[in-house]
């Protein structure tokens, strides 16, 4: 059986392609599908542009990346076993890696690298500098000829023939060796520089011209016997058959064909779940704090977006935590949807509609969406507060945050750990390592950090536990969302329902408080301190916050009661009694705004008190002080000065009112920025082959046609009644005849038909060419002729 000729181009070897193996090469380069490629021609164009390669060499390993070195570095075209021969290995299966992603074509004896893969791969592959051709081409001719009776070789001052007779010379095996026998001393050592790259070096005056017999010192040595070249006025190349021969036929110091091995510690499979799920925990709890503390007041949004360092250090002390875990804070609820800028006149950071959504599910449904939306997101926390380019220091929520990197390397590093057994971490120095072999061109210190920030991050949001990917994570990780939930469920301490109420004013919850409990008692009280179990502290700033926020003593006792399973100790009671009487001795109303108290000596005594002098306050009457502020700022104020105000009605009774929450308007999550196209699925990859071969099929049959078209006989012009009565004939004889045919635009054009019926001015003809049964008009016919005549 004949085999197929091997492939001319790219386009040949594409179109000869399995369907299978175009949906691989799709799949593995996702950039060729968008738009549709119409042929394999328009597809081997699309594959072989500089950004379409460009993103291929990056998604290669190090074997890959090798191999691609060894194949930029050998002749055009190659063979498998030249490769594996240069490559130190059995290169055949990274070959077939190669050709699937169409960076490599043809058989394995005549193997094509891509030009695009030679050009980025740059002019010195591995290390190695330019060919010798290359390398001497630089040299006069008569430099070349002395060069090549220096060496013995037969001189021509044709530099062609000159350039070919000494690359043959010094490629030749055991050139270079013998030449170095007698070299002096320092020769070796300036070849041992530049052997395993980089290939040049600086040496003054080195166009200089130089004879073996006057050849003085290490580089006059080398570059009378061509084992350097000159590459510019100060600089020498060392060429590149020459550094194959140092390096002993080999591109490569060795294969790396395995990945460097992670450096791995078992853990305790409770201590991953306890911390995974405590961490989860508060990572949903920070959130759900800061939608409340950014819900009562807003803060600013920087002219060039993002949120000022003076808000985030606010807001770092108001959660309590430092400000790099602050901007991990604001950047997951931002990615999450759950806050926006609110787009007013004069904006602000705002907790969208979605967050009071989300606050209402339970704690796993809450910890998916942050999760979730971390992991498929490209905003790095980590980057507050570095420098840009114009050395500015970036913000949180600030535009320039996204790095399209962050997406890939989060899923790798989480990869990576997924492939380990379960309850196993790994260190990051091993996994930058890992990362590093696999994806060599995209090696960087900033993959190298987002390694250890992704680490960081997934360790705060609980995706990791105690540095081993957690079983919530595991599950997160395949897009498994209801398995995700359950499993932190599951890790996760059951919510209680009530407290423990103590005599020392504290409140001791022996589990995670359900969410709208824990809310309402952390009106009345602060936490003292969090773990297996939550210690509430009530005093009397605590509790003065609950009334101020709308609550009377009643209502406050009533749901400690209802909270408490031994009831509400008697210095509780009487500490909330106590501050609800005092609660409102000072009332503040409208005048520009005025302060009214019984007591004029407390009246006096806040006029005194500096940290009242921004009010101006002044007196009207005994118990009446006027001020140049607004209520809300009276009010402020004086809680901060510590006389528990109250706000007064025009009728002059008592108004308790509940705090506003603000909010944005809807606002959709932000996009990740990939800077990739998405991953193809099913239904496009199978319509990205139909349409490779439908473009295919189009262009054999329009190159069928040409065939057909040169072999048709000659068809001379005649008048409509010759062509009538030829064509009757044929329907007579049942035979195919070639027509001339003119259509409504006036173009010329020739078609094989078998004629079926002549009749009123139509000709109803069988069309070989369309396989279908058309009419024509016989004015428009041109010439007749019988097919094979």
């Amino acid at each position: 059986m004949p085999t197929a000729p091997a492939p001319r181009t790219l386009a040949e070897d594409l179109r000869s392609r399995a369907d299978e193996d175009l949906v691989v090469l799709f799949s593995q380069r996702p950039d060729l599908a968008a738009p549709l490629p119409t042929s394999s021609t328009a597809l081997a164009t699309r594959a072989t542009t500089r950004a379409s390669t460009q993103r291929a060499l990056e998604r290669l390993d190090t074997p890959a990346l090798q191999v691609a070195e060894v194949l930029a570095v050998l002749p055009d075209p190659t063979s498998v076993t030249a490769v594996s021969r240069a490559w130190g290995a059995k290169a055949g299966d990274v070959v077939a890696q190669l050709r699937r992603r169409a960076l490599l074509w043809g058989p394995d004896r005549r193997l094509h690298l891509v030009s695009a893969v030679r050009d980025l791969l740059g002019p010195h592959p591995a290390g190695l500098g330019p060919p010798l051709a290359d390398a001497l081409g630089r040299r006069s001719p008569q430099r070349l000829a002395d060069l090549l009776e220096d060496l013995g070789l037969e001189v021509s001052h044709d530099p062609e023939v000159a350039l070919t007779r000494l690359s043959a010379h010094l490629a030749a095996a055991g050139t270079v060796e013998a030449l170095l026998v007698d070299a002096p001393e320092g020769v070796r050592t300036v070849l041992e520089k530049l052997t395993w790259g980089p290939p040049t070096g600086a040496v003054e005056r080195a166009d200089r011209q130089v004879r073996t017999a006057t050849s003085t010192g290490p580089v006059d040595w080398l570059l009378s016997r061509g084992l350097l070249a000159v590459s510019g006025p100060g600089t020498v190349v060392l060429p590149r058959e020459v550094g194959l021969a140092l390096r002993g036929g080999r591109v490569h110091r060795a294969p790396d064909r395995r990945p460097p091995e992670l450096a791995t510690t078992p853990r305790r499979p409770e201590a991953v779940l306890g911390a995974s799920a405590g961490a989860a925990a508060e990572a949903c709890r920070l959130v759900d704090e800061l939608g409340r503390l950014w819900g009562s007041a807003g803060p600013p949004v920087l002219r060039a977006g993002g949120l000022g360092v003076r808000e985030l250090r606010r807001t770092a002390a108001a959660l309590e935590v430092d400000e790099a875990t602050a901007a991990l804070v604001v950047e997951t609820a931002w990615v999450a949807g759950l806050v926006a800028d609110d787009g007013e006149v004069e904006p602000r950071w705002l907790p969208t509609p979605a967050y009071d959504t989300w606050v209402e599910d339970d704690l796993p449904q809450r910890w998916v969406h942050l999760a979730g939306c971390w992991l498929t997101g490209t905003r790095v926390p980590a980057m507050v507060g570095t420098r840009d380019a114009k050395d500015s220091a970036r913000n949180a929520l600030g535009p320039d945050l996204d790095r399209a990197s962050a997406l890939v390397v989060r899923r790798a590093v989480l990869g990576e750990l997924a492939g380990l057994a379960p309850d196993v971490a790994a260190s990051p120095e091993s996994l930058v390592a890992r990362l590093r072999w696999q994806a060599p061109r995209r090696a960087s210190k900033l993959r190298d950090d987002l390694v250890g920030w992704t680490v960081r991050d997934a360790s705060w949001l609980g995706v990791l536990g105690a540095g081993a990917l957690s079983p919530a994570g595991r599950a997160l990780l395949v897009d498994d969302e209801v398995a995700a939930a359950a499993a932190l469920a599951a890790a996760l301490p059951r919510p209680v329902r009530e407290v423990l109420l103590q005599a020392d004013l504290t409140a001791v919850a022996p589990g995670p408080l359900e969410t709208h409990l824990a809310r309402r008692l952390e009106s009345l009280a602060r936490v003292e301190s969090r773990g297996g179990a939550t210690v509430y502290r009530f005093d009397a700033a605590s509790v003065r916050r609950g009334l101020d926020d709308g609550q009377t003593a009643d209502e406050a006792l009533d749901f400690l009661a209802a909270l408490s399973s031994t009831g509400v100790p008697q210095p509780l009671e009487y500490l909330v009694r106590d501050v609800a009487r005092r609660h409102g001795r000072v009332r503040v109303g409208r005048a520009g705004a005025y302060v009214r108290a019984e007591d004029p000596s407390l009246l006096a005594e806040l006029v005194a008190d500096k940290r009242c002098t921004a009010l101006r306050l002044r007196r009207l009457a005994p118990t009446v002080l006027v001020a140049a502020a607004d209520p809300d700022e009276v009010l402020s104020v004086l809680r901060e000065v510590g006389v528990a105000p109250a706000a007064e009605g025009p009728d002059g009774e008592l108004v308790l009112r509940r705090p506003t929450a603000l909010r944005s308007g809807p606002r959709p999550s932000p996009r990740p920025v990939t800077g990739e196209p998405p991953a193809p699925g099913a239904a496009l990859l199978a319509a990205a082959v139909q349409t490779v071969r439908a473009g295919d099929e189009d262009a054999a049959e329009h190159e069928r046609r040409r065939d057909r078209n040169r072999e048709a006989p000659a068809l001379p012009a005649m008048d409509p009644s010759t062509s009538i009565a030829l064509l009757r004939d044929a329907v007579g004889r049942r035979r195919a005849v070639w027509i001339g045919y003119v259509d409504a635009s006036g173009s010329a054009s020739r078609h094989l038909v078998e004629p079926l019926g002549v009749e009123g001015g139509r000709i109803t003809a069988f069309d070989h060419e369309e396989r279908s049964v058309r009419s024509y008009s016989v004015h428009r016919v041109t010439g007749v002729a019988e097919a094979g005549a």
